[in-house]
C-alpha cells in the first residue's frame, strides 16, 4: 500500500470510529441528554440535565423547590408541598447534589420566573454538612456537566462531550437492560394471556430489592478522619449558599435551610465537633434546622435505610419539626440554629 492510500485508510477509518461513536451516543443515550428516548433504560443518567429538563416543561405551574442530594428523596412530596403551602412542588434532589448544583439551577429558576405568572414562593434547602466544602461532583463526570442553559462552558463544548465520549460498557449496557425489559414484558403478557378467567388474584406486591448500602470505612480510622478533614472548596461553597440567601431574599422567596441528619459512624469520622463547628458557621449565613443536635437517630439502624440515607419515617419527623407540627415522637429532635437572624427576617417580612 503507498503511503497515500495509507493516509486516506487511516482517516476514513477515524471518520469512521468517529460517526460511530456519535450515532451510538445519541441513539442509546445513556446519560439521557438527547432526549432521543428509543432506549428504556438509561444507565448513567445526567441528573442535572434531567432536573433542568423537568423544571421547564413545568414551569408554568411550579411554585416551590427542593434542592437535595439523593437523602431529600425521603422527604414525602406531599407533605413538602403541603407543608410549604404549595401548590405545584418540584423536587430538585440529585445524587451528590452540592451547593454548586444548586446556585446555578435556582439562578435559572429565577430568570425564567421573570417571564412566568407563577412566581417561586417557598424554596427548601438540604444540605449535607458532611460534603459541604469538599470537591463537588458537579462538571467533574460525563453524568454531573451542567448543561449549557445553567452551566459557564460552551454550548459547544458541551455537546462534544457527549457526542464522542468512548462508553462501549455503557452502550452495552443500555441494549442488554432495554432487551431483558422487553422480554420480560412479553412473558408477563404472555401468563397474563394464558391464565384462565375468573376472579382476579389478590395483588401481591413485589419484593423490593434491598438498598443500596453504604460501604462501612475499609481505611484505618485515622486516615479516614484526617481526610474527612479536608475541605478545599469551604470558601466558595460558602459564598454560593449566600447567593442563595440573597437570590431568595431579593425576590421574596421564603427560604427553608435543614442539615441533614447523619448515622453514628458518619458523626465519629466526621469528628461530631467539627460537623458542629461547619453548622454553627453556616447558620452565621442563614437560619437553619440542625437534625444532628441532638443526634437522636443516628443509633437507631430502624431509622435509616443505608449508612447514608434516613427513612421516610425520620423524614416525616423532621418536616413535622420544621413547619410545626411534631408529632411528639421527636419533640426534641432538631435545633433551630441562628434564630436571633430568622426573628429579624420574620420581623421584616410582617413588621
Amino acid at each position: 500500500m503507498t503511503s497515500r492510500g495509507f493516509s486516506i485508510s487511516l482517516l476514513a477509518g477515524m471518520a469512521l470510529l468517529f460517526l460511530s461513536t456519535a450515532a451510538a451516543n445519541v441513539v442509546l443515550d445513556p446519560q439521557a441528554v438527547f432526549g432521543t428516548g428509543l432506549f428504556s433504560r438509561l444507565m448513567n443518567i445526567n441528573e442535572r440535565n434531567h432536573r433542568l429538563k423537568q423544571y421547564q416543561e413545568q414551569a408554568d405551574s411550579i411554585d416551590g423547590v427542593l434542592f437535595s442530594s439523593s437523602r431529600g428523596n425521603l422527604l414525602d412530596p406531599k407533605l413538602l408541598a403541603k407543608d410549604m403551602g404549595l401548590s405545584h412542588f418540584f423536587s430538585a434532589s440529585m445524587s451528590y447534589g452540592m451547593v454548586s448544583d444548586f446556585l446555578p439551577i435556582l439562578e435559572y429558576m429565577m430568570r425564567d420566573k421573570t417571564k412566568r405568572a407563577i412566581k417561586l414562593k417557598h424554596v427548601f434547602v438540604l444540605l449535607d454538612v458532611d460534603f459541604f466544602g469538599r470537591p463537588p461532583w458537579t462538571n467533574s463526570n460525563i453524568n454531573s456537566f451542567l448543561p449549557p442553559d445553567i452551566g459557564d462552558e460552551p454550548a459547544a463544548r458541551y455537546w462534544w462531550r457527549y457526542l464522542t465520549a468512548f462508553q462501549p460498557r455503557l452502550w452495552r449496557d443500555v441494549v442488554r437492560e432495554d432487551r431483558r425489559q422487553s422480554e420480560a414484558a412479553k412473558a408477563a403478557a404472555a401468563a397474563k394471556a394464558a391464565a384462565p378467567a375468573g376472579p382476579a388474584p389478590t395483588a401481591v406486591a413485589a419484593p423490593q430489592a434491598p438498598p443500596m448500602r453504604s460501604p462501612l470505612p475499609s481505611e484505618p480510622e485515622d486516615y479516614r478522619r484526617s481526610w474527612n478533614a479536608i475541605r478545599v472548596d469551604l470558601d466558595r461553597q460558602f459564598m454560593m449558599l449566600q447567593r442563595i440567601v440573597a437570590l431568595c431574599r431579593d425576590n421574596q422567596v421564603q427560604l427553608t435551610v435543614a442539615i441533614s441528619p447523619l448515622k453514628a459512624w458518619n458523626l465519629d469520622l466526621n469528628g461530631s465537633a467539627e460537623i458542629d463547628a461547619l453548622t454553627a458557621r453556616l447558620s452565621t449565613i442563614t437560619p437553619l434546622w440542625d437534625f444532628n443536635s441532638p443526634p437522636f437517630i443516628a443509633n437507631r439502624n430502624e431509622y435509616w435505610l443505608d449508612n447514608s440515607h434516613f427513612d421516610e419515617k425520620a423524614g416525616a419527623m423532621m418536616l413535622a419539626r420544621i413547619f410545626d407540627h411534631d408529632d411528639g415522637h421527636a419533640n426534641n429532635w432538631g435545633k433551630l440554629r441562628g434564630s436571633a437572624a430568622h426573628t429579624s427576617l420574620e420581623l421584616e417580612k410582617h413588621p
